[in-house]
């Protein structure tokens, strides 16, 4: 399995979804972006590490990983190996021990954030679901197989109200894809 390192970006939120954030992660060369779907509570917390407020060093995941580094002499990684129904499959491997324990993409990435643990994704799945990624363009591209299908039906519904069939069609068979009861053929 062939691992490519990806870096922290940003973390935004989502104009017309206020209850959900997309987080963003690059290759180290910033050629490709990785979007990962979050809820708004971790779209705070990464901002919140952001903006390197003082408190953040006594906050509850900045301790317990001080605990964890002062008691276990070990490395670590996370790896992002697949993609299930939108969500990012992802671990938290120690390879000292040949170990790993299932953890959500956006935790992984505010773990990262606190102890500099390095991302990496399955190479493959990078070039699934990586899109070229540019400095300074406005909006991020999202892979429709990242969405919730909640979030699916909002789009298809306003792809059709705005006309946009081919749009409409995409996000269709991607609900008929996830087994969605709810989509007309």
């Amino acid at each position: 399995m062939s691992l490519v390192r990806l870096v922290f970006k940003q973390v935004a939120e989502i104009v017309a979804a206020k209850e959900v954030g997309l987080v963003v992660l690059t290759t180290e060369d910033g050629s490709r972006q990785l979007s990962i779907i979050s809820d708004k509570d971790m779209v705070f917390q990464l901002g919140l590490r952001q903006s390197k407020v003082e408190i953040r060093e006594k906050l509850l995941p900045e301790v317990l990983w001080q605990v964890i580094t002062r008691n276990l002499d070990m490395r670590y990684q996370i790896v992002i190996n697949d993609l299930v129904d939108g969500q990012y499959k992802t671990l938290l491997y120690m390879p000292d021990i040949l170990q790993a324990i299932p953890i959500r993409a956006s935790d992984a990435v505010l773990l990262s954030l606190i102890s500099g643990v390095p991302i990496f994704i399955e190479e493959n799945l990078l070039l699934r679901q990586g899109v070229p990624y540019k400095e300074g363009e406005p909006g991020v591209a999202v892979p429709v197989n990242i969405l919730s299908s909640e979030m699916l039906k909002k789009a298809l519904d306003k792809a059709l109200d705005e006309e946009d069939y081919e749009k409409a069609s995409e996000l269709r068979d991607e609900l008929r894809r996830r087994g969605d009861k709810g989509v007309t053929p």
